[in-house]
């Protein structure tokens, strides 16, 4: 492969990258919104809240607030 070659083919994967990026972003995106309603169960019905005194939910990764939690220090 000549230096030319290797410089041409630098350029098309650069734009191949950056295409790429573009169509990952927007899979990101698509994915935050979907889980903006998210009830915090699974879909079978049983709650997808993990953790000890600090549960967060399995399918969205939300921090859940406690009945016990305080609104005020």
């Amino acid at each position: 492969m000549t230096q030319a070659e290797r410089v041409a083919r630098q350029d098309v994967l650069r734009d191949v990258i950056k295409r790429l990026e573009g169509a990952l972003a927007e899979f990101r995106a698509e994915a935050e919104k979907t889980l903006v309603g998210c009830e915090h169960t699974y879909p079978d019905g049983r709650a997808a809240a993990i953790g000890g005194s600090t549960k967060i939910c399995a399918v969205c990764g939300a921090m859940l607030k406690g009945r016990d939690d305080k609104l005020w220090g």
